[in-house]
């Protein structure tokens, strides 16, 4: 490897290090292992459309499998807080599933709790339109999903339900 490229690879890792570290610090309070993992769960493709500084960005796109992932996970972590007892019925458990984990509820937590609009590497389009604040979207319930299979990729289970904790999932939601 040349200088330059060394140096290119220098560049990259700090410029992909800043990028992560927000969401690291404030978000997850954590430094992950796999940037390019949370990356991809925070980057926009019209982010990836924009004159970009470093072409290795190119090569991470919005991982929409970690939303899938991260919907699976949330869906246990909502009924493992659900309290079990005689009178719980299957659709009880469904309606408390529903209630925590629907797009809608979860955008307005990820938006108005978590403040996660504020992680996103949004297109400048996106980002001047605040396009996380109109009715009609629900986009950040997907990020949220995707934040949650990179957390649980990253830490386990475990992990996702300390995250969960610590920024009072279920408290937040009931008064939101």
């Amino acid at each position: 490897m040349t200088i330059s490229r060394m140096d290119d690879m220098s560049d990259w890792i700090c410029y992909r290090d800043r990028i992560c570290y927000p969401a690291e610090t404030f978000l997850l309070r954590f430094p992950v292992e796999n940037k390019e993992r949370l990356i991809s769960a925070i980057i926009s493709n019209a982010f990836l459309n924009e004159k970009i500084p470093f072409e290795q960005l190119k090569t991470i796109h919005e991982e929409h499998s970690l939303a899938t992932l991260g919907d699976f996970v949330l869906d246990y972590a909502i009924i493992a807080n659900f309290p079990v007892n005689e009178t719980v019925t299957p659709q009880k458990i469904n309606d408390f599933r529903e209630q925590y984990g629907n797009n809608t509820t979860l955008h307005r937590y990820a938006r108005d709790c978590l403040h996660l609009q504020e992680y996103i590497l949004w297109g400048s389009d996106q980002r001047m339109k605040k396009i996380w604040n109109q009715e009609s979207t629900d986009m950040l319930a997907d990020r949220f999903e995707m934040l949650i299979g990179a957390l649980y990729l990253e830490k386990g289970l475990n992990g996702v339900l300390e995250f969960l904790q610590t920024h009072q999932f279920f408290k937040k939601i009931d008064a939101l």
